[in-house]
């Protein structure tokens, strides 16, 4: 009997950038996401839905991932059928896991708008790994994860890294923005473990709408933030084990009290009350990470 068609739906990495970004930001973001010594994390179970805009981002992600594997299966000279049909994948998971039956015209009409667009690719491009999973050790002492969307080679043998980011609208502004970003700065990080020679980083931009929009673009290299990225690593680190060793409680770890922290593009931070009001605003629970759907779903 043939084995069932995968569909690659990950999670977050165990030790990924964005718990250390939420520790940069603000510790107290921080405890009350992650935990501490002392309690579970909490939550406002109704405020933690995701966005539209991320649960889109889920989809579009999960067609590009099936996309990208069935031309990696065929180039390594195996059949496409060992992953499941892009947007079937999508009905399948918009339906059943994700609960949002709403978004699958729309998902499936921009995957195929993408899928002309580009539709060069198996030949340009040598796949290298989709959603790949990469861990290190930061100065021996902290592990440090990221999963990279795709990764391939180009007709030259450059290897390239590259990360799908979707959004309503594509703006020129975006080259700039991720330039600072954590996250892309550590996925390079994480490649060049194995692929000293990366070539860099591309931005697969896509905007997800009824007219779509793409643009692959290579981000900009920030040569300061790549020689400093170990010891953000080591300071966001430090600063999580000091609180913690400090055995305060949840609700007194440090906290930003910015505005321009509290208050983000999305809106209020969503422990703001919270930190307004302490441990009486309401908002309290035990909360544990959402499952992670594996590579394979039975």
């Amino acid at each position: 009997m043939s084995a069932e068609p995968q569909i690659i739906f990950t999670g977050a990495s165990r030790r990924g950038w964005h718990r250390l970004q939420q520790a940069l930001e603000c510790l107290q973001k921080y405890a009350y996401t992650y935990g501490t010594n002392t309690h579970d994390g909490i939550v406002d179970r109704e405020e933690d839905k995701k966005r539209p805009a991320l649960l889109k981002g889920e989809l579009m992600h999960l067609a590009l991932a099936q996309h990208y594997a069935r031309i990696y299966a065929e180039q390594q000279g195996g059949s496409v059928s060992e992953f499941e049909d892009p947007k079937d994948a999508v009905v399948f998971m918009a339906t059943h896991a994700l609960k949002v039956p709403e978004y699958i015209d729309l998902i499936c009409s921009v995957f195929d708008a993408y899928q002309a667009h580009y539709a060069h690719d198996h030949h340009r491009m040598k796949i290298v790994g989709v959603e790949r999973l990469f861990e290190t050790t930061v100065r021996g002492k902290y592990l440090f994860t990221g999963r990279l969307d795709l990764i391939w080679r180009d007709d030259q043998d450059q290897v390239w890294a590259c990360d799908h980011k979707t959004t309503s609208r594509l703006t020129a502004s975006h080259k700039q923005y991720y330039a600072a970003s954590g996250q892309l700065i550590g996925y390079q990080y994480l490649a060049r473990q194995e692929y000293p020679d990366l070539a860099g980083m591309k931005l697969n931009l896509i905007q997800v709408s009824e007219r779509p929009k793409f643009e692959r673009i290579t981000l900009p290299r920030a040569p300061n933030f790549e020689k400093q990225f170990e010891q953000t690593v080591v300071d966001a680190e430090e600063a999580i084990t000091r609180a913690n060793d400090s055995g305060r409680g949840i609700h007194a770890w440090p906290k930003a009290m910015n505005e321009l922290t509290c208050f983000h593009r999305y809106g209020a931070c969503k422990f703001m009350e919270t930190c307004r009001w302490g441990a009486q605003s309401g908002v309290a629970g035990n909360w544990s990470l959402a499952g992670d759907w594996r590579k394979k779903i039975e």
